[in-house]
């Protein structure tokens, strides 16, 4: 029994180092499209956030028929209605499915809202509806697209991508009334921050003209990039995907640079130093490794811009900055769905500050004596080496234990 009791323990020892050494690995090599069950503080906030916009912008919208005779108002509000009730029974069945709490009451100061609301008619009514629902929207725009750009958690990525669509469709119906107010655009709690100067005799906010420079820059590096790994990538959906993004890049560009005309925007003939050192990474590398970085690299990068554009589009007061943002964040949001579906995506990829320099290949060096710089490589490297130590950790553990039951006999 006592022998038999120690080769248990030996088989367990070993099983557990060899497990713990496994799923180091597994950890590192988690594509961002994977299920997570985890809420963050982040996405949590963003449920209720949506949630409590759902309680009151429902009921407003419901009254718009009998409040207004604008038809462009009414249906705008049917638009509202209908998308905010359908996004707050998906949030529901998520929060139920993840264990997430979600306020059931409407706040104090959104039931003022709603009886404000219930007190207006006419063009009274419509200008306030327009504006405040509006401004509401914008705010709420900014954090959905943060929390679709960054959360790990696959059904919260829906709600929050469905969301961005959707707030995207219902805030120009309300533009297109021309009864927002501009000067309630602006967000309280997320002022854009510009480096831009404005010059003198035109007629350009330095936020706009700093949006329009971002997405240029945007698709000098990324249309080259996607072209060239549309030709060179191993994986079929990669080509296709980076094909895909190749042309709608110059979609993007067309757009960039026709308000740039109109606001009189001078624009970047080249991409960042550190884009250019993206592009050189994507053609560095070949196989996989390029199918790889290509989509990595490009999801990072929207990630990492798409808040900026959608701050942008929530706060702009410029028409043409207004079509060049929009324009921006529907392609965007469409091309990170694309690349995510490559299965490639890693969840430190998903904005560009969160995954780790790319080491560059130096000139007249030999390609063989650089490492391995995907962030899976670097990981299914180190949990290999785990392995090994793990496993010769406990084949001594074993040998030690008997060479130690022999003595005793």
């Amino acid at each position: 029994m006592r022998h038999r009791l120690g080769t248990l323990g030996q088989h367990a020892a070993l099983f557990t180092a060899l497990s713990v050494a496994f799923l180091g690995v597994v950890i590192g090599a988690i594509p961002a499209n994977a299920q997570s069950t985890e809420v963050q503080p982040s996405d949590r906030s963003f449920m209720v956030s949506l949630r409590q916009a759902n309680s009151w912008l429902v009921p407003v919208s419901k009254e718009v028929p009998a409040r207004t005779t604008n038809a462009a108002i009414n249906n705008a509000g049917r638009d509202i209605l209908e998308g905010h009730t359908r996004l707050d029974v998906d949030l529901l069945k998520s929060a139920s499915d993840l264990g997430v709490v979600l306020p059931n009451d409407v706040s104090s100061e959104h039931q003022s809202l709603i009886n404000e609301m219930a007190a207006r008619t006419g063009d009274n009514h419509d200008r306030a509806y327009a504006t405040i629902v509006r401004q509401a929207q914008g705010g709420l725009l900014v954090m959905a697209t943060q929390t679709r750009a960054t959360t790990q958690n696959t059904a919260i990525r829906t709600i929050a991508h469905q969301t961005v669509q959707m707030l995207v469709r219902t805030m120009t119906l309300l533009e297109n009334t021309g009864l927002v107010d501009p000067s309630a655009l602006e967000l309280v709690t997320a002022k854009a921050q510009v480096n831009a100067v404005r010059i003198i005799g035109q007629k350009v906010e330095p936020s706009d003209r700093e949006l329009l420079v971002l997405l240029a820059q945007h698709s000098l590096w990324q249309k080259p990039a996607s072209r060239e790994s549309s030709d060179r990538a191993r994986d079929a959906k990669v080509r296709k995907v980076a094909g895909q993004l190749a042309a709608e890049q110059t979609q993007l560009a067309q757009a960039v640079a026709d308000a740039a005309k109109q606001l009189g925007v001078d624009l970047p003939a080249e991409p960042t130093t550190e884009q250019k050192s993206w592009a050189n990474a994507i053609s560095s590398s070949s196989g996989d490794e390029l199918d790889r970085m290509y989509a990595n690299l490009s999801r990072a990068a929207d990630g990492s811009l798409i808040v900026q554009v959608a701050q942008a589009r929530a706060t702009t007061k410029s028409v043409p900055a207004r079509v060049a943002a929009q324009t921006g964040l529907t392609l965007m949001l469409k091309h990170m769905l694309l690349l995510e579906g490559t299965g490639l995506v890693k969840s430190n990829s998903l904005q560009m500050t969160d995954i780790p320099a790319i080491t560059q290949q130096k000139p007249n060096s030999s390609p063989s004596s650089q490492p391995h710089d995907s962030p899976l490589s670097i990981g299914f490297l180190t949990g290999i080496a785990v392995l090994v130590v793990a496993g010769a950790g406990t084949l001594w553990l074993v040998r030690a234990v008997g060479h130690r039951g022999e003595h005793r006999r």
